[in-house]
């Protein structure tokens, strides 16, 4: 897993792609093929028997692409974010623009937590009020 890029689009939004590699994301192919494989009927064997290959010649070869990437992507952009330094406060958009055995690439638009810098706070002068009770705040009508 890397970060490719990480642009700046708007305030406190980033624009970062990251790429995963192959052996990661054919790893999380046959994860996600274990669990899926159970659900899938294919003549000619028993629920959840078929093997891999007869799987994705039946239904095709990215048949567990989506929800492998749904497994790699979290990981992904969290070691890529940190890579480039950003605090993420929350995700939002995932796009994929390359997927094939070799790996995937996404882009992600994330928005960071803002950066405050205060200017000019010395020799600000402030009143204190006092909290002590007086006699003249209180009614003694009122505690009767």
């Amino acid at each position: 897993m890397a970060l490719k890029s990480s642009n700046l689009t708007a305030t406190n939004t980033y624009e970062v792609e990251v790429e995963v590699d192959g052996k990661t994301f054919m790893q999380a192919v046959s994860k996600v093929f274990k669990k899926q494989a159970k659900k899938l009927a294919v003549p000619g064997f028993r629920k959840g028997k078929a093997p891999r290959a007869i799987i994705e010649k039946m239904y095709g070869e990215d048949v567990f692409y989506d929800d492998a990437m749904q497994d790699c992507y979290p990981d992904a952009l969290d070691e890529a974010c940190e890579a480039a330094g950003l605090k993420v406060v929350t995700v939002t958009g995932l796009e994929a623009t390359f997927v094939s055995k070799e790996g995937f690439t996404f882009k992600a638009t994330v928005v960071v937590e803002p950066e405050i810098e205060i200017k000019d706070y010395d020799g600000i002068e402030v009143e204190k009020l006092s909290t002590a009770v007086t006699d003249e705040m209180i009614d003694e009508e009122s505690y009767r």
